[in-house]
């Protein structure tokens, strides 16, 4: 985290730690520090035509107004990271997860070879933060922040960017300067919920929306994670490592796993990559956890990648046969 940001919210009465942080409530908003976040900056001539050919997504899509989801694989297909990009004149950011960056910058850094492209991690050069939840347009509007309207766009004010992310109710995200980060977040915090990255990923979670964790790393193709549901990978653009795995996956039919949301009977949330089980099945996992955050005091939401012969089971247990109870719950986008 950027040592000045960390000073300011300290001095604020921000919640860093996310194990601190009380039991996110999905109907109010709350301001989010998002410091587990960094960020990878392509730079150069030939950026776009290299970033291109290693990910799953068309980023000729991408522009100074359209945000974008995507994610990288490894040779056989399986997910390093999901993550969003944006541009900013001709540089390209992507936002994510920090546990994954240092792998996804060695691969990266890896495959340049000659192409005229600069890869670096700028996490300690940007904040990053947003708002969620039913107001949250409401709130920046009355401090004169414009707000984008779709999934994906992308507003710049100054050195400030906000982009909007999927969500049931509203959730924004800025990257921004330290100093321009402090501002808003003071002219938030008393219309808000401080609060850490809890109810950030509450709102993945309920918006179906997948993260790579170091404990997940090449555990997923992506329609396991349902990504290209959710506008996360192309299927015309040409080749990028894992290609060929992930086309035939699409091409040959529906595949065998995929990522459902679920309720799980217990106050102490699974960790990324929890096996799940069912009573039918016996020893054999029958799928994994993708993420998960409390969502009362005796319940945690939560994603997980099961066999799709398993959507409508009743006797799914986390851990082992004996374990917490797991009830399957409701996308907010079809599986077919």
């Amino acid at each position: 985290m950027n040592n000045d940001w960390q000073t300011f919210l300290s001095s604020n009465s921000a919640v860093l730690d996310k194990h601190e942080a009380a039991i996110p409530d999905i109907e109010k908003t709350y301001l989010c520090n998002l410091s587990e976040l960094g960020l990878i900056k392509a730079s150069g001539e030939e950026a776009l035509s290299f970033l291109h050919g290693q990910f799953t997504n068309d980023l000729n899509q991408v522009s100074p107004s359209q945000s974008q989801l995507s994610s990288y694989c490894n040779a056989k297909g399986r997910l390093l990271a999901i993550f969003r990009i944006f541009k900013l004149e001709d540089d390209y950011y992507l936002i994510l997860r920090r546990d994954v960056l240092e792998v996804v910058l060695k691969k990266l850094t890896m495959f340049k070879l000659m192409a005229k492209v600069e890869l670096a991690d700028v996490t300690d050069e940007f904040v990053l933060f947003g708002i969620a939840g039913p107001t949250s347009d409401t709130i920046l509007k009355e401090i004169n922040i414009s707000v984008p309207t779709v999934i994906d766009q992308l507003i710049q004010e100054g050195e400030t960017v906000v982009i909007r992310t999927p969500s049931e109710s509203s959730r924004l995200l800025f990257i921004s300067k330290a100093e321009q980060a402090k501002t808003i977040w003071k002219s938030l915090s008393n219309k808000t919920i401080q609060s850490s990255s809890n109810a950030w990923a509450l709102h993945d979670i309920q918006s179906g929306v997948a993260q790579v964790t170091t404990e997940t790393s090449e555990a997923f193709i992506p329609q396991m994670v349902n990504l290209e549901l959710i506008g996360g990978v192309n299927f015309q653009k040409g080749c990028y490592p894992g290609q060929e795995i992930v086309a035939r996956t699409h091409y040959l039919g529906k595949p065998n796993r995929r990522m459902f949301r679920i309720s799980v009977d217990s106050e102490n949330c699974p960790q990324p990559g929890t096996n799940i089980f069912s009573v039918k099945d016996g020893e054999q996992p029958v799928g994994k956890i993708v993420s998960a955050q409390n969502s009362s005091d005796e319940n945690c939401d939560a994603l997980a990648v099961l066999r799709t012969e398993k959507e409508n089971a009743d006797d799914l247990h986390l851990e082992s046969l004996s374990g917490p109870k797991i009830t399957i719950t409701t996308l907010p986008y079809s599986l077919e």
